[in-house]
């Protein structure tokens, strides 16, 4: 009974690590559209009605951590919905602007859109590690109380 506490004191905390390494990462990604192929990141600075030019395209889905495809935003500040326009007098390869509640944001391009697997790939793999190492541990409870019942 006691390596039985013992092991899942220790599931616990793997689940709980697993799961706070998740958290802590998918907060450090910063606020992201995908538009034309390229990803831009969204800045606080607002642009003024006067330099807008013509719609472009739009936030069609949210996705985490970071958008992979064409009209994805991972923030919810830009919700399904929002506008995306380019900006008179700048090309739309290095700057877009993007509506949200009546307001245009500036943002810049961050480069192509990568289509990263390393999140879903890590975690996939320490709750695999988890359920093994549960696995060897519960086998090797039941070894030891079947030895030492019979000897």
């Amino acid at each position: 009974m006691k390596h039985l506490k013992f092991f899942l004191l220790f599931f616990v905390i793997v689940s709980v690590f697993s799961s706070n390494i998740e958290g802590a990462l998918a907060s450090t990604y910063p606020s992201s559209v995908a538009w034309n192929n390229l990803l831009y990141g969204l800045s606080t600075e607002e642009v003024d009605n006067k330099d807008i030019g013509n719609e472009i395209g739009k936030i069609e889905r949210q996705r985490t951590p970071m958008p992979k495809k064409n009209g994805e935003s991972n923030d919810i500040r830009i919700p399904v919905g929002s506008l995306l326009f380019e900006i008179k007098g700048a090309d739309t390869q290095d700057i877009i602007a993007v509506k949200v509640n009546d307001k245009f944001f500036k943002a810049s391009k961050f480069g192509p859109i990568q289509v990263t697997t390393d999140q879903s790939k890590k975690q996939t793999w320490i709750v695999t590690l988890s359920f093994i190492c549960f696995l060897v541990l519960l086998t090797m409870i039941i070894v030891w109380r079947r030895r030492r019942r019979m000897g």
